[in-house]
């Protein structure tokens, strides 16, 4: 209930003060104290909770959150982020490794390339967008340097919407569904799968063990005890890599973190061209 004040003797009124409480309380200009109860934090956080996130996003599909765009901003941008990595420290780094390797001859010869989980260019998250499109450009300097153009690149991830198809197979690329991709690998792919859940490295273990493998480091799995890595599969992932040369990826901010390259060895029959 408000109660009045003693009036003032002067005509030159203070402007209202808040006084913060459990409730608040705001006098007037003409000396009334009003009380006004503070939110409700619980219905104010239940209102939250049941509203979606999108993280500035346009539309949601399957929990991810995208963007609107043209097929021309999307060239724009990816052509804005390969221009980063090119002048990256990392990019002249990895260069280097994949040339000494190339010199000696010790490495297998690659055939065809299998990329994984590169995630959407349409990604509400620009940090998103930019880990996508470095990781395409990182890919398409590897495949550069080991002159393997002209061979297939086949690209898989659920979250490729319509135009990160039409982009990608602008480039010339094949773009498949789960779980094509995997049966496209041979002795002879370069498998490039960066930051991928552990079941996309069971599957890659299950088949043909690839020539070059770029992925999360393998030993991961088994040392932060994911509950997907069963002894079974740790044992299967680190056959995979059994007997390969590896070497550290570049690191360049987070998107290479904890990347490793597994190149197996070449024989006197796989050194053939």
């Amino acid at each position: 209930m408000a109660r009045r004040k003693k009036p003032s003797t002067t005509t030159n009124y203070k402007k209202p003060t808040v006084i913060h409480t459990k409730r608040r309380e705001i006098v007037d200009d003409e000396g009334w104290t009003h009380v006004i109860d503070a939110p409700n934090r619980k219905a104010k956080a239940e209102t939250l909770k049941a509203t979606p996130l999108l993280h500035g996003g346009d539309f949601i599909v399957n929990g991810v959150s995208y963007i609107t765009r043209t097929l021309e901003a999307v060239k724009q941008e990816f052509e804005h982020w390969k221009k980063q990595w090119k002048a990256c420290p990392a990019c002249v780094e990895l260069k280097s490794l994949l040339v000494e390797g190339a010199e000696k001859g010790e490495r297998r010869k690659i055939r065809d390339v299998v990329f994984l989980g590169m995630g959407s260019l349409q990604n509400s998250r620009r940090e998103g967008r930019r880990a996508s499109a470095t990781q395409l450009a990182a890919l398409q300097m590897i495949i550069d340097v080991l002159d393997t153009k002209g061979m297939e690149v086949v690209l898989q991830d659920p979250q490729f919407t319509e135009l990160d198809k039409e982009f990608l197979g602008g480039m010339g690329y094949r773009v498949v569904d789960d779980p094509d991709a995997f049966r496209s690998i041979t002795e002879d792919s370069l498998v490039y799968a960066i930051h991928c859940y552990v079941n996309v490295y069971k599957a890659i273990s299950e088949g043909p063990k690839p020539a070059l493998l770029i992925g999360t480091d393998i030993e991961n799995f088994g040392r932060f005890g994911s509950k997907e890595t069963t002894e079974a599969a740790k044992k299967s992932l680190e056959e995979m890599v059994e007997g390969c040369e590896v070497l550290e990826f570049p690191q360049v901010r987070h998107d290479f973190s904890d990347t490793k390259i597994y190149w197996r060895r070449s024989t006197p029959e796989t050194a053939k061209p």
